[in-house]
């Protein structure tokens, strides 16, 4: 008898009482038990800790890659135009209250993200 059947008869009800179907009922009897012991609070709290570290981590390594990213891709423009002009971007000269609220808008909803909205996710 294979163990797929050993176990659909032990789930069935069905008792036969050799060696194999005995030792199978007191394994999942075992298993049906909750285990007795019990985390401490502190220990709890320091794995999640550790948790939250690795994620802060991680995003920290994104944001690097992002603009590590973002500079190689301007290098790679500039060398490849050959243009070391920024004449480009004279248009932001004319309106420096928009620029500073665009940043200022960015780093808010920055701030939002963090503190309240992943906070009321959790």
């Amino acid at each position: 008898m294979t163990d797929e059947e050993l176990l659909k008869q032990i789930e069935a009800g069905v008792h036969t009482y050799d060696d194999d179907s005995e030792a199978y009922r007191h394994v999942f009897k075992a298993l049906k038990q909750e285990p007795a012991f019990h985390v401490s609070l502190p220990f709890a709290d320091r794995v999640l800790a550790k948790i939250e570290k690795r994620e802060e981590q991680r995003d920290f390594r994104w944001l690097a890659l992002g603009i590590s990213l973002s500079v190689i891709a301007l290098i790679v423009t500039l060398a490849l135009t050959k243009a070391w002009t920024v004449g480009v971007f004279s248009f932001i000269s004319g309106y420096p209250g928009l620029v500073i609220f665009g940043l200022a808008f960015i780093v808010l909803l920055q701030w939002v993200d963090r503190r309240v909205l992943r906070k009321h996710l959790e």
